[in-house]
């Protein structure tokens, strides 16, 4: 395996042993969009960008900054995907660093460090500190995945990010009850609502997916309510004939 002294950036794979070219292949696309993924934050300053460097008959694939984006910016993404592999190398998938999409990144990959009898050992390297990375993750997502389920439910927050994944729209809600934001499938008809909502507090209603520890992970919305904000709520003057 190998040492500091062989990684040449603050970003990289280490692929421990011979893997034929079209695993060897999946193995870099996974880690690639694996770190994008854990690299997304919003930011004024832009997003991270990446460039690749591999030497000559190494088995080391790395990742370091493009000089057209911001020192802090790679540094923010950095310390995120740092934070992202260590939480999913030790089964915190519900860490709020983590989407779906990363932890499906992360099982391709792990999928990849074991087939049969063989294992294959693999590293990634974040700021030249070496995290250990097998088959247990996918095994620890598999476990996740069984144990999770689906509820009708409601679900309060604020409006964050309304994107366009896919050709679906999308919204996030954030709550410091969850600790994370969470994605919201909804539909074109809705998307009118969404912008008056973005920035508000808004409640959303839908089939609901919960991790196995009971938290909601995404949301396919059937309605989406404004609430109103706290200057639009009565004073107490108004519901003291209520109260009393």
């Amino acid at each position: 395996m190998a040492t500091v002294g062989d990684i040449p950036t603050d970003l990289a794979l280490e692929i421990g042993d011979d893997l034929e070219p079209t695993r060897f292949i999946a193995a870099v696309r996974a880690f690639f969009d694996l770190a994008n993924e854990l690299a997304q934050f919003p930011s004024q300053d832009g997003s991270p960008q990446w460039r690749v460097k591999v030497s000559d008959g190494s088995n080391i694939v790395a990742l370091y900054a493009s000089p057209t984006v911001s020192e802090n910016v790679h540094k923010a993404a950095l310390q995120r995907i740092c934070e992202g592999t260590q939480a999913i190398v030790s089964g915190e998938l519900d860490s709020p660093v983590l989407s779906n999409k990363a932890i499906d990144c992360a099982k391709r990959l792990s999928d990849l460090t074991g087939s049969g009898d063989r294992k294959v050992p693999m590293r990634i390297w974040v700021s030249r500190q070496p995290i250990e990375y097998g088959p247990q993750v996918a095994e620890r997502v598999r476990e996740e995945k069984a144990s999770a389920y689906d509820d009708f439910g409601t679900v309060e927050g604020t409006l964050r990010v309304i994107a366009d994944q896919s050709g679906a729209l999308e919204i996030k809600i954030y709550d410091p009850l969850w600790g994370r934001p969470i994605p919201c499938k909804t539909s074109e008809d809705q998307i009118e609502n969404a912008i008056r909502g973005f920035r508000r507090r808004v409640e959303v209603s839908g089939m609901i997916h919960y991790s196995h520890k009971g938290n909601p992970t995404s949301i396919r919305v059937d309605t989406l309510a404004i609430l109103p904000d706290d200057e639009e709520l009565p004073e107490i003057s108004e519901v003291a004939g209520i109260l009393s």
